[in-house]
């Protein structure tokens, strides 16, 4: 049984399996030192192999990493199947500490060690297998002597182990089921489809790793929404409470110091956003990444994806209202107008958004997002501070996944209104009236925008709605607008009120 040295403590065969690289590989940077993992690489390794704390058993049977392009997952991959081809990686009992203690594949009766690396060709493959050989062949090949490795091009073989294998493989190889695997890598997994053969590819894998109680691991960038990546895949079963599937993801946020995150963003913005996306990463030039997401060849939809480390939606989108009267719309905001707030949560309460309707001298309705953020907890003081600053409820949609943060907001003194179905239906109608026709102006935020571009819609009778859930996608900064555009019709314009909620 283990026992915690501290708080927060708990067993895992990653220490040792750090140590383990430590004392063999050499770093991707210097050859003539060791691999030694940053803080959060290191921890997401440690985090990975938990235990539980009376059987020694694995938590996590399968797991992705979804990070920055550039963040070091390649290294941090190539290492990983190393270590699960040679490495302590089997739980081997407590020490007189009772601390974990590990053992590799092959020993103690255990299968031999047979580990693949997976992708959709052999380019691909490279992305991890040409670190792998140079982890193993560095240095004259120290560490494949120590370790009793034949590093080939193609495949590496342990003499010693007679059918132990670490080889790359590709979807377009053929059937591999039943082979009994103990590993398996599923590289650059955003681009593992139906189409390619990825997903099968994938299934395949899991199946044969699961035979033998081994763990199979991805690698991938942000996806494209809708698309059925093999990532995409792993996210939604995360986001369904699916056990035993470790996520190590951190997006940048949306939104600094109530800044959008966004091309009008200043530098240092961007910057700030990019720190937190890639972490410990302390060999990434943010000033540089900033400059190439300001290229005016670049897209931005690539860059939140790439560099920011946001899903996109697949296509060009725009299916509610044109790219072209939305770009139309765009004015500089007029201050001192009177208006309303809306809330709305998105799907599994991952964000949410307050907008800010109010209406202008020349009669036109002015959008804004007052606040969006992740998560729900920041809402009951933004809530509050909108009821201050417009001295109105707060409009929501009680048939939404905003409902189900009404009783803690209200708990908390938040004045809320909900809106009926046919103001909800008659508030999306004229949305998309006001911006073909020209009756608002939206201030360029680009949260907006993009919840604008992803957004679709479900019928409901004869007429339509927006929907959250067919969107596939983040649309609670639109939602929460035409909320607030329910209360800013009937507004009327008469002397001076509050220009933004804060």
């Amino acid at each position: 049984m283990f026992i915690p040295q501290h708080e927060d403590d708990f067993p895992s065969l990653g220490w040792g399996l750090l140590d383990w690289f430590a004392e063999y590989l050499p770093s991707p940077r210097d050859p003539s030192e060791p691999l030694i993992f940053v803080d959060d690489q290191a921890l997401s390794l440690v985090e990975f192999y938990r235990l539980h704390p009376i059987t020694g058993q694995r938590v996590y049977r399968r797991g992705y990493s979804r990070r920055s392009k550039g963040k070091g997952k390649s290294p941090w991959a190539a290492a990983w199947v190393i270590g699960e081809f040679a490495g302590p990686v089997r739980f081997d009992g407590w020490d007189a500490n009772r601390q974990p203690v590990g053992r590799p594949w092959g020993t103690m009766g255990d299968p031999r060690p047979w580990v693949q690396c997976g992708a959709v060709s052999e380019g691909q493959t490279d992305n991890t297998w040409s670190v792998v050989h140079y982890f193993l062949t560095e240095n004259d090949g120290k560490a494949a002597d120590a370790l009793g490795i034949d590093p080939g091009l193609t495949r590496c073989l342990m003499p010693a182990k007679p059918g132990a294998k670490l080889e790359p493989v590709t979807t377009s190889a053929g059937t591999r089921e039943g082979q009994p695997l103990t590993a398996a890598l599923l590289d650059e997994s955003h681009g593992l489809y139906e189409s390619n053969g990825g997903v099968k590819m994938a299934e395949t894998l899991r199946r044969n790793v699961a035979k033998l109680g081994g763990t199979s691991f991805e690698t991938t960038n942000s996806f494209v929404i809708g698309a059925k990546s093999v990532a995409e895949g792993s996210y939604n079963a995360v986001r369904k409470g699916a056990p035993g599937i470790y996520a190590d993801e951190i997006e940048a946020p949306r939104e600094i110091g109530g800044v959008p995150v966004d091309l009008n963003a200043p530098d240092e913005v961007l910057i700030a956003a990019l720190d937190v996306a890639y972490g410990d990463s302390w060999w990434q030039d943010k000033a540089r990444l900033v400059a190439d997401m300001r290229d005016p060849t670049t897209r931005w939809e690539d860059s939140a994806r790439f560099f920011l480390n946001w899903n996109v939606r697949s296509g060009e989108g725009w299916t509610v209202v044109s790219k072209a009267d939305w770009s139309a719309r765009m004015g500089a905001a007029q201050s001192d107008i009177r208006g309303r707030a809306g809330l709305a949560v998105g799907q599994e309460q991952l964000a949410a958004a307050l907008g800010f309707v109010g209406r202008r001298e020349d009669g036109r309705l002015q959008y804004e997002v007052a606040r969006q953020g992740a998560g729900t907890r920041w809402l009951a003081e933004a809530c509050l501070n909108a009821n201050k600053d417009t001295g109105k409820p707060i409009l929501y949609d009680p048939k939404s996944p905003t409902a189900g943060v009404v009783k803690d907001l209200e708990a908390a003194g938040v004045e809320l209104e909900p809106v009926t179905p046919a103001q909800w239906l008659e508030g999306c109608a004229a949305w998309q009236n006001e911006v073909i026709h020209d009756g608002l102006v939206h201030l360029g935020g680009q949260a907006l925008t993009d919840a604008v571009r992803l957004a679709e819609s479900r019928k409901s009778g004869e007429a339509w709605v927006l929907s959250g859930r067919a969107s596939h996608g983040d649309i609670c900064a639109l939602e929460a607008c035409v909320l607030a555009a329910v209360g800013a019709r009937e507004v009327v314009l008469v002397g001076a009120g509050p220009r933004r909620l804060r």
